[in-house]
């Protein structure tokens, strides 16, 4: 089991007093699922997100990444953990002066010293190089290596934070609306990435607004709303009601995005994620 989670609470203390931004959260992920977290704005989904990236620890409760107490973790530990665990944003955060290449190359940081951090960012080796450029190929962006990042447009900059990802080869990838800015074309193009690279055997839990996409894309939903999960099922069994009842009186309801014919198989060509 890669996570689970045990009535896990986040507390934010506040002037007018403490404020719960999850409350007794419990679920389990195994290796290799893919999963969905919907949910109205406000419900959770970012502090659950970052949880499961280790850059928050739980108020109460108990979350276990492989089976050890995130909560206990040394911090070298942890950030043993988070080497592990890759993640990717809405905006893809990747640095704006540097290159497509070189922001590539930031993948693998995690797992280089301080030395060769340093070294390779005045001169690469061979080998990074050659992985870097690999992972830029895959995304479709090897023309594009000497560019700065701030030159690229939404989805170039989305597809080199992917090529970030596969340098740092993650067991675990976290996906925050990472299609939210994309148009239809795009979002079926770095769909498709994610979903290669979760073939290879990786672990993919992704947040998602779109609740059409997350259905039509991912075989479990976990719904999350006040904190606390409303319900979490295989996509095909997420009906209409469940979502009136998720979505009740959020501003942009999404209910009209409920397919009218079942999802199709996780396994057939279209389910990228």
């Amino acid at each position: 089991m890669i996570y689970r989670l045990e009535a896990v609470a986040k507390v934010y203390p506040s002037r007018g007093g403490d404020v719960t931004a999850l409350g007794a959260v419990s679920f389990e992920v195994a290796s290799g699922e893919r999963v969905a977290v919907i949910g109205p704005s406000g419900a959770g989904k970012t502090t659950l997100f970052r949880l499961l990236n280790g850059t928050l620890r739980p108020s109460r409760g108990t979350l276990r990444f492989h089976d050890r107490d995130v909560a206990a973790l040394s911090p070298r530990q942890a950030r043993a953990m988070r080497r592990r665990i890759g993640t990717i944003h809405q905006q893809g955060l990747l640095v704006p002066s540097l290159s497509v290449l070189e922001n590539t190359l930031c993948g693998a940081l995690g797992s280089w010293s301080l030395l060769r951090a340093v070294r390779t960012a005045i001169s690469p080796g061979r080998a990074d190089l050659e992985r870097a450029m690999a992972a830029l190929a895959q995304v479709g962006l090897s023309d594009k290596r000497d560019a700065r990042a701030d030159e690229l447009s939404g989805g170039q900059q989305q597809r080199v934070a992917i090529a970030r990802l596969v340098m740092q080869d993650p067991e675990v990838i976290l996906a925050d609306e990472p299609f939210a800015a994309l148009d239809p074309a795009l979002t079926a193009s770095i769909a498709a990435l994610l979903g290669g690279l979760a073939d290879a055997g990786r672990t993919l839990v992704c947040t998602l607004h779109d609740v059409a996409l997350a259905l039509r894309l991912f075989p479990r939903i976990i719904a999350l709303r006040g904190g606390r999960v409303a319900f979490d099922l295989p996509s095909d069994a997420v009906s209409k009601g469940a979502l009136d009842e998720l979505y009740r009186g959020a501003p942009a309801a999404p209910l009209d995005l409920l397919p009218a014919s079942p999802s199709p198989s996780p396994h057939e060509p279209t389910a990228a994620c």
